[in-house]
């Protein structure tokens, strides 16, 4: 769930051209940074603010520090997934963007914007990022210089985006508010208000007027994903942030979160975090004050 990315004091942590041939199931997860995966060739669903957005050739996803996000890619063996990820600590990255302040109001939007656009169609402009990454993956190596190409890399690419971003906002094919909405993401905006409490399928399938056999079908299909995995993932990321944001009792962060039987919650919590609610906090607070 909760992936904790580690810099190791590097600008940015690098992932080149990953190509899976297997199956790629994904799973629920964020990080404490922002992650932006571009992706080269591949076909899947990604699931982020509680809508799907497509997976293929082209595509960019910026994920925000904390952002439940789920990929899911459909992999054959005449059709692999292969993709470019990095993750950037944002608040490190603002310092050097400074003397770039259009650049820096762009990226500030990207990375803590509500509502802001985080997925962008590249295709036309594949020649262009291609080479902006392989320029960088070449380069970032340099002694004493990978904060500088790395700060150079980024400008570029958020070049790219803002200039996509023009585009995008005239022909508006991912806002959401231009099409009719998936099943499964209004299943995911009526959990969205639900999570706390007991979540009955018949329910819910009921108030979105869909049969249960077919709403927990569909959720499938659309998200690469089941109903209980995506309703424990958005439980355990608000017990995530409750215990770092408040000094309430592990019982109470697992009951705020929908998790009434608190043993469950930390069976749950361990398989997810490695640890216990209370140790996960304790190491929470001793990393905020270093």
């Amino acid at each position: 769930m909760f992936e904790r990315v580690d810099f190791e004091g590097n600008t940015l942590v690098w992932d080149y051209q990953i190509k899976s041939v297997n199956d790629f199931k994904g799973y629920y997860h964020w990080h404490q940074c922002g992650e932006i995966l571009y992706v080269h060739e591949g076909q899947g669903i990604v699931v982020l603010n509680n809508h799907t957005y497509p997976i293929r050739k082209g595509m960019l996803f910026f994920f925000q520090p904390y952002q439940l996000h789920h990929v899911y890619a459909e992999v054959h063996s005449d059709t692999p997934y292969e993709r470019n990820i990095f993750y950037v600590e944002p608040i490190v990255m603002d310092r050097y963007l400074e003397a770039f302040p259009y650049r820096r109001a762009f990226f500030s939007r990207l990375w803590k914007g509500r509502n802001q656009q985080q997925v962008f169609d590249l295709s036309s402009s594949m020649d262009q990022v291609d080479w902006i990454y392989k320029s960088y993956h070449q380069s970032r190596s340099r002694i004493g210089g990978e904060w500088e190409e790395s700060v150079l890399f980024l400008l570029q690419l958020l070049n790219v985006l803002d200039q996509q971003n023009d585009v995008e906002q005239e022909r508006q094919p991912y806002l959401v508010e231009s099409r009719q909405l998936r099943h499964a993401e209004k299943m995911m905006h009526w959990i969205e208000e639900h999570y706390i409490d007991e979540i009955r399928l018949d329910h819910m399938a009921n108030d979105i007027h869909l049969s249960k056999s077919y709403a927990s079908r569909i959720f499938q299909q659309e998200t690469g994903s089941s109903i209980t995995d995506y309703v424990t993932a958005r439980r355990l990321k608000q017990a995530y942030l409750l215990l770092e944001t408040t000094t309430i009792s592990v019982e109470e962060v697992g009951r705020r979160a929908g998790f009434p039987n608190g043993s469950y919650f930390i069976q749950l919590f361990r398989k997810s975090a490695g640890t216990t609610p209370l140790q996960y906090r304790q190491h929470f607070e001793r990393s905020s004050r270093h």
